[in-house]
């Protein structure tokens, strides 16, 4: 008996179908938020500033300029409350 094609599905298959739902999803939120929030919103799940650009179209360099000037905000805050965006890893 022939397996169903989605139960064998590979790992590209299964890439692309998590790409285009991440565009679908980012689509809807660019409606009601603003790209640098949907930066945050990004950068704290680990995703690197290539995988940020290519969600909401644009380019890494875009993201990077983004990132660091959320970093500056943060920092000018003073707050005390850990965030993705002090761990100081390099996307």
């Amino acid at each position: 008996m022939a397996r169903p094609r989605d139960a064998s599905a590979g790992f590209p298959e299964l890439l692309t179908q998590a790409r285009i739902t991440n565009r679908l999803l980012a689509a809807q939120l660019r409606e009601t938020m603003s790209q640098q929030d949907l930066v945050r919103l990004l950068i704290g799940t680990g995703a690197s500033n290539q995988d940020i650009a290519d969600v909401l179209n644009t380019t890494p360099a875009t993201v990077a300029t983004t990132v660091q000037r959320l970093r500056r905000k943060t920092k000018g805050k003073g707050n005390d409350v850990a965030s993705p965006l002090d761990n100081g890893s390099q996307q």
